[in-house]
């Protein structure tokens, strides 16, 4: 396909289930005569993506399905950005899908907006839905650059959430780090610190589908432990990105913050044991995120009194 205005970037594993009801929400989405690629990273599945893939295919030319041994979502993420050929990517994972008619298509083919913010919701496993994300008031303004956004706000750090401008990951050279969970948390504020420009739209665009088995909900006490591990790793880069400059650190900082409290939040949740609890405090710790920084927010003023009184003597 010639210059598609987006490419869809779908990492599989073990997705048979939900691929269908993913690849329908944008085969169905109301592209106005613009070309768009979906690609889909095969990571290895064991299951039936393979055969389902190659069904699916037949009724849809056009659909790129790429396949890898099993290493990661982010490396499946790496390769179809490898191979994406659109002015704007979207990344979407295999178990959710997509909600909007319509993409911002005005935005994506008179701007050259480097990150563009969309709404997304989520469907509880009660089968609720409810709003995740929103922007109001801050739609259709331009923050230029990215970074002055994350000024005073914990930023989303999911990439589905929002659409990225091919050229400007590739110039970057911004790739997700292979083998990390929660890699988003590490990717978004790194490429808020490298664009040009960023605009949130008014588009009720993502649904996330909340799963028992996700990584945010599993009982699996290594896949937790490996999680806040990769959590303070991404602290830890993110420190060091910090550093570069005075202008970054003061845009950088909240975000920071507010990834040691969810570090923290994880980890009294999750009921790990006291050496798990030591090394990642220790951890912390020596990156000068604990005991918390102070703010004013009433949450965060007691979950900061909280964690003072019952983590600094374990």
């Amino acid at each position: 396909m010639n210059n598609p205005l987006i490419s869809y970037i779908i990492p599989a594993y073990n997705a048979e289930p939900y691929l269908k009801e993913c690849l329908d929400s944008i085969y169905r989405l109301d592209m106005r005569g613009q070309g768009f690629e979906v690609i889909v990273v095969n990571d290895g599945s064991t299951d039936g993506t393979a055969g389902f893939l190659m069904a699916y295919g037949k009724e849809h030319a056009g659909m790129i399905v790429l396949t890898q041994e099993n290493r990661g979502l982010s490396a499946a993420r790496n390769v179809g950005m490898h191979q994406a050929t659109g002015k704007y990517i979207c990344f979407v994972d295999a178990d959710d899908h997509l909600f909007a008619a319509r993409p911002p298509l005005d935005v994506l083919e008179k701007e050259e907006i480097d990150i563009v913010g969309m709404n997304v919701l989520q469907k509880e496993i009660s089968g609720k839905r409810i709003p995740y994300r929103r922007y109001v008031p801050l739609y259709n303004k331009v923050y230029q650059p990215a970074r002055n956004f994350m000024k005073g706000r914990n930023l989303m750090p999911s990439v589905w959430s929002y659409l990225w401008r091919t050229a400007f990951l590739r110039e970057q050279n911004l790739m997700f780090v292979e083998g990390m969970l929660h890699e988003d948390e590490e990717f978004t504020p790194r490429a808020f610190a490298l664009a040009h420009t960023f605009m949130a739209t008014d588009t009720d665009w993502y649904e996330r589908i909340l799963r028992s088995e996700s990584i945010t909900t599993t009982t699996n006490k290594e896949q937790q432990q490996k999680g806040l591990r990769d959590m303070v790793a991404a602290l830890r880069r993110l420190e060091k990105l910090a550093q570069a400059d005075t202008e970054l650190r003061a845009c950088l900082q909240y975000k920071l913050d507010y990834l040691a409290v969810d570090t923290l939040r994880v980890l009294l949740r999750q009921r790990h044991t006291k050496n798990i609890q030591r090394e990642i405090i220790g951890a912390i710790r020596e990156l000068g995120y604990f005991p918390l920084r102070w703010h004013s927010e009433w949450k965060y003023l007691l979950f900061n009194a909280y964690t003072r009184l019952i983590l600094c003597n374990v």
